[in-house]
């Protein structure tokens, strides 16, 4: 397992180019360099070997990092997707702003932190891509491996930003991160990022048995170009589903390592070890019914609105007692990772079944939906087959979307589900709850709050002011 040592060096020089800033300050002297940091502009004319290498970890590690920092990802999408309230004593905004008791939310807030990672982990993948082409180092197959991998990088990290940014959308043009293209709608950014998971598979296959370069230990079963392509099919279904393109999402799914027979949890994960100098904990895993400053909790509509015996619920467990934090009671909290070293998935094939629902139902194939909806509802959720069929693809789509709320719980893709499927209610409707302390369950009225759903985060501040002044 790679301990990603050279993570900061990689993201800070990512970020300075994202930004455009200099690192000259009040004081000019003369350059030295680090021979254990080398310098960006080392890295892209004639890299050696360790060199590409680090980038390639850096490329892995940037994508951590969005999950690692102040505003992890799947909080921020969870809070919005209403699968968890993060009651956090030392900050009101998780449950209140990020819950939508303001208008509008702030651009320089800290929960636009998810945002800095992604921008890096794109831009390290730009890095490595370019490093490689200008080196000797790696041979030609080697050489498109790195395009292969940092495609679809680049494709997930854009895919990341999107997912949160909605119809603000992303810039998609980035070939001089000085002179970045401006922002594109959501269908154009979708579109790009399509496009860049397909030009990936040419190179993958041009890339030999083996990548030049190492991959960590979470890839293992995806770690060659073949498998890899695999893991960059699923992505490409996933788009596709995005984009309402059904037929395209099953042929990227004939190409995945989609098997309705096989193991759920198979693919390519994001590790944790925080015994190992400069890696760290899984930040998702809390310990049960603890007290701390911080609490993921969990809306007590998600447990009641689960079928009777589902067994997915076991990622949501029943506190000791109920965590009260500015008027929000919540008595369940989020479990879905027993330690701290749990894996992270990044797509697992659970949510590639689940896809192939979707596409099938919306391809005129709803008993071949309804053999997807039944692997996972047996074999996910401990649940009987449902035996009767669909009427329609309506009633599909709402026993496809049940079915991912559970299977993807705390996963990130519950907002992107209510958006994309026309289910977010922006819009406060009265709450049930009558005495205090309050529980929240989609959009309310609560006490003197108005609690509303949003459709997208706000486009951050650092990108809005770039735009003003390189107009």
């Amino acid at each position: 397992m790679h301990t990603f040592s050279h993570k900061r060096t990689l993201t800070a020089a990512a970020l300075v180019m994202l930004l455009g800033t200099s690192s000259c300050g009040f004081f000019e002297t003369e350059a030295v360099t680090d021979p254990n940091n080398p310098s960006l502009n080392a890295v892209l004319s004639n890299a050696d070997k360790a060199q590409l290498d680090a980038l390639a970890v850096g490329v892995e590690a940037s994508y951590r990092n969005g999950h690692t920092g102040n505003a992890p990802f799947n909080w921020v999408a969870g809070v919005l997707g209403r699968e968890v309230t993060v009651l956090a004593s030392t900050e009101s905004r998780w449950y209140a702003e990020l819950q939508g008791t303001r208008t509008t939310l702030d651009d320089a807030a800290y929960y636009n932190g998810y945002y800095i990672p992604f921008a890096q982990m794109r831009r390290a993948a730009q890095v490595f891509r370019q490093s490689s082409n200008n080196s000797q180092a790696y041979t030609a197959e080697q050489k498109k491996g790195v395009d292969g991998f940092t495609h679809t990088y680049e494709a997930l990290a854009k895919l990341m930003m999107l997912n949160m940014q909605g119809e603000n959308g992303i810039r998609i043009d980035l070939d001089d991160p000085l002179k970045p293209g401006k922002f594109v709608s959501q269908t154009e950014a979708l579109a790009n990022i399509r496009q860049l998971l397909d030009q990936a598979v040419p190179e993958l296959d041009a890339a030999g048995a083996t990548f030049g370069f190492p991959l960590s230990s979470g890839y293992a079963g995806f770690n060659t170009p073949a498998t890899f392509k695999r893991f960059n099919r699923g992505l490409a279904a996933r788009v596709a589903l995005y984009q309402k393109d059904y037929a395209g999402a099953k042929t990227a799914l004939a190409a995945s390592f989609l098997d309705a027979a096989g193991s759920l949890t198979v693919g390519p994960k994001l590790t944790f070890n925080p015994a190992i100098a400069g890696d760290a904990g899984n930040p998702y895993f809390q310990v049960p019914s603890n007290t701390g400053s911080t609490v993921i909790g969990v809306p007590d509509n998600v447990v009641a609105e689960a079928e009777t015996g589902d067994a997915r619920l076991a990622k949501i467990g029943r506190r000791t007692a109920a965590r009260v934090t500015g008027g929000i009671s919540q008595i369940n909290e989020a479990r879905v990772f027993a330690t701290n070293t749990s894996p992270l998935d990044i797509m697992r094939n659970e949510e590639l079944i689940l896809i192939s629902a979707e596409a099938k139902a919306n391809t005129n194939d709803l008993p071949g939906a309804l053999a997807d909806v039944n692997v996972i509802r047996t074999r996910a959720g401990s649940l009987p087959a449902r035996t009767r069929a669909f009427a329609d693809v309506a009633e599909a789509t709402d026993e496809i979307l049940r079915q991912r709320r559970y299977s993807l719980f705390y996963e990130g893709h519950a907002f992107v589900d209510l958006r994309r499927t026309g289910r977010l209610r922006p819009n406060v409707v009265a709450s049930a709850a009558t005495t205090f302390p309050y529980t929240l369950a989609f959009s309310s009225t609560i006490g003197t709050s108005a609690y509303r759903l949003i459709a997208a985060m706000p486009r951050p501040a650092a990108e809005k002011a770039w735009d003003s002044v390189n107009p």
